[in-house]
């Protein structure tokens, strides 16, 4: 019943905003925008006279969900090399523990694999809300280590469409698994956005560790980096107060430049592209950040690289960072 009356409200909500963007756009939308109060008038009188969805159709509803929960967890584990039988005792534990809900959770992603290298499969599955979707929030990501307890990741800020990149290896050199993941959202201009977090699987359980990132709020905005227009033609620097540190750089310009030196841009959207790359004999996490220039968010003027890693305690690191020249 709550979902059903959000479901109407929605589309009030649509059909007001459409008709107050034609007023403000011109007055020759002002018949238009009647014709559309109107249909909100028509919505409101239909949803004083409709009833709910009775419970044999929320019912039929539940029970069609849960089986294209189960067709796509089968067709994905095919994809993937799992057998029938092994399949059928993965979504069996995924059914004991009540994961979908009973159907109000839909699956959106899914990756079988042995996880920790220790010849049991492990899950990493996503779900989101199958009836009220929205952009971010909307469900869970949920890792299934061997017989251990399954971990849950819940975030707001991260969108669980089903559209994500994730890899394992030991990344900090600690002799346990790491697993990178990064889930895409729906921003535009720069590189998008994507929602990063990377856990620790050891001693059984699951923990997430720290990106040296600045974070304001509930927003990831990488590693502050600011981009600096210099006097002299095709000229730019990188400046990242978390190192304290000044990269000079080349960009073509056609405009001439500044009398003097001042920030014209910055980094965007935080990290992208996570990759497990050596430095120095060990493992490392490279990740780049989108910097644009006078031009705004669109306008690339190089990418910076970072090289991370992890302390005994947990506190990561920056080793090296460079400035890759945009083509």
């Amino acid at each position: 019943m709550k979902k059903w009356m959000k479901k109407i409200s929605r589309s009030i909500l649509v059909l007001m905003c459409v008709g107050t963007a034609s007023l403000c756009t011109s007055g020759k939308n002002v018949q238009a925008s009647q014709e559309e109060a109107g249909a909100v008038q028509s919505l409101f009188q239909k949803a004083g006279n409709e009833t709910a969805p009775d419970a044999e159709e929320e019912k039929n509803y539940l029970k069609k969900q849960m089986e294209e929960n189960r067709e796509r967890f089968f067709e994905e584990a095919q994809r993937q090399g799992i057998g029938s039988e092994q399949a059928e005792k993965l979504f069996g534990r995924l059914l004991e523990d009540k994961i979908f809900q009973n159907g109000a959770l839909a699956l959106t992603g899914l990756r079988l694999d042995d996880i920790d290298g220790n010849g049991q499969m492990d899950m990493l599955l996503m779900v989101q809300d199958a009836e009220q979707i929205v952009f971010y929030g909307s469900g869970g990501l949920w890792f299934y280590m061997n017989e251990d307890t399954p971990y849950c990741f819940d975030e707001e800020e991260c969108s669980y469409y089903g559209i994500f990149d994730v890899f394992w290896a030991d990344v900090d050199n600690d002799e346990n698994v790491e697993i990178v993941f990064s889930a895409e959202g729906f921003g535009c201009g720069a590189v998008g956005d994507s929602y990063k977090a990377v856990f620790k699987y050891k001693n059984h359980t699951m923990e997430r560790m720290e990106l040296p990132s600045d974070l304001e709020i509930d927003h990831d905005c990488g590693l502050v980096v600011d981009v600096i227009q210099e006097p002299e033609a095709d000229s730019y620097s990188a400046y990242c107060p978390y190192l304290d540190e000044l990269i000079p750089f080349g960009r073509e310009n056609e405009c001439p430049p500044p009398e003097m030196a001042e920030a014209v841009g910055g980094n965007a959207r935080g990290f992208y592209d996570l990759s497990m790359v050596e430095y120095e004999g060990k493992n490392v996490l490279q990740a780049s950040e989108y910097l644009y220039g006078e031009g705004g968010v669109a306008d690339c003027a190089a990418i910076a690289q970072f090289l991370i890693t992890w302390e005994e305690d947990g506190t990561p690191v920056v080793l090296k960072w460079w400035i890759e020249e945009a083509f």
